[in-house]
């Protein structure tokens, strides 16, 4: 009867360690999504962030030949610039005056959601980037990584998109320095709307971004 007693008595004593064992050292689990990202692929991207407005241009007026009437000049122009269409190389540019070189058509900047992509890598399954992808999954699976205190603007500096294992739909996110808040897409982010970075947080992410790509975090990112 003693021995069963003991028993008892030290079933329910571990049942209660269990029970309070959360209590006492804390909940590590991630939130969703980011519970479910250990093996999924994770692609980093510096962003230019913030976009310097382009040049305006002005355009030069034609110039007229002396002594020929601009109607007869400018059906000149229209008729050289119909040949140079349609015999491309075999006339030269400029043959009259106040006709402007064709200029080269520049091909289209690789953006993320919108923003310039300046460089990307893809964490491999190596030591260091293993390292990284549980930095990045534990920042953004804590609700305690965030707070309210966020700028009213918005560059990202950086993007990551991750792809889990069997499911194509991409959880992206978008971080901006500079405004000290990140934002996500295709997935509801889990922290109730609090989206900006505690100092201790910014200063994680930062040192993320050194890891990266080998150099500190520029101004407007």
């Amino acid at each position: 009867m003693t021995v069963k007693v003991n028993m008892n008595l030290t079933t329910r004593t571990f049942a209660g360690i269990v029970l309070l064992a959360p209590l006492v050292f804390g909940c590590a689990a991630r939130s969703a999504p980011f519970d479910e990202m250990d093996k999924a692929q994770i692609t980093v991207l510096r962003l230019q962030g913030q976009e310097l407005a382009p040049t305006p241009t002005t355009t030069q007026a034609p110039t007229l030949i002396p002594g020929i009437p601009p109607e007869l000049q400018q059906m000149g122009q229209a008729a050289l610039q119909g040949l140079q269409q349609a015999l491309p190389g075999l006339i030269p540019p400029n043959l009259i005056p106040g006709q402007t070189a064709s200029t080269p058509v520049l091909p289209a900047q690789p953006r993320f959601k919108n923003f310039v992509i300046l460089q990307q890598r893809q964490l491999t399954t190596g030591d260091s980037d293993e390292e990284l992808k549980d930095q990045i999954l534990d920042i953004f699976g804590d609700e305690g990584s965030f707070t309210a205190d966020r700028g009213n603007c918005f560059y990202p500096g950086l993007g990551i998109s991750m792809i889990r294992p069997n499911n194509p739909t991409p959880v992206d996110l978008l971080i901006s320095f500079s405004c000290n808040q990140a934002m996500g897409d295709g997935f509801v982010w889990p922290h109730q709307g609090v989206n900006g970075f505690t100092a201790e947080t910014h200063q994680k992410l930062s040192e993320i971004y050194q890891q990266l790509w080998g150099q500190s975090v520029p101004p407007g990112a």
